[in-house]
């Protein structure tokens, strides 16, 4: 009867000496990351040449700011009221051309050129810079800044 209380005794303490389970974070991998953008690259592009803000806003940070061509910064509400109008300027293609994605686990940067068109021809082209964030699970545009390659119309 000894030997068992004895060896009940070693079996309690090391079930309790077990270390518990630690979780860790997933590994860091910038093709997955550049892979996750350039899917919502993707909605994007659909989004808003459908005029589709809903869609366009969920895609940036809550704490976003946007840095149009020309125009002051802004937060993600006015991206969506700038979306809103895209099918009234008779813009009917959108693509983005993701060219480097470079960061770590908290903060990725995208840069890359854009061009829009009417359907038969292009009708503006650029050039952006994206710090991507994640929010939740999901990498969300946190800053967004473009420029226009297009020639400056002049007077």
């Amino acid at each position: 009867m000894k030997k068992l209380s004895i060896l009940s005794s070693i079996v309690f303490l090391a079930a309790c000496n077990t270390a518990p389970e630690t979780k860790t974070a997933p590994a860091f991998d910038p093709a997955t990351v550049k892979a996750d953008i350039v899917s919502a690259n993707q909605q994007f592009e659909e989004a808003f040449i459908k005029g589709d803000s809903a869609v366009v806003v969920a895609l940036y940070h809550s704490d976003a700011k946007i840095f149009p061509a020309d125009m002051p910064g802004c937060d993600r509400k006015t991206i969506g009221g700038m979306t809103a109008t895209v099918p009234k300027m008779g813009i009917k293609t959108m693509k983005l051309h993701t060219e480097e994605v470079s960061g770590g686990p908290d903060e990725v940067v995208e840069t890359g050129n854009y061009e829009m068109g009417d359907g038969t021809k292009s009708i503006g082209k650029g050039n952006y810079m994206v710090i991507w964030k994640k929010e939740g699970e999901k990498w969300k545009m946190y800053r967004d800044i473009w420029n226009s390659s297009s020639p400056m119309a002049t007077k």
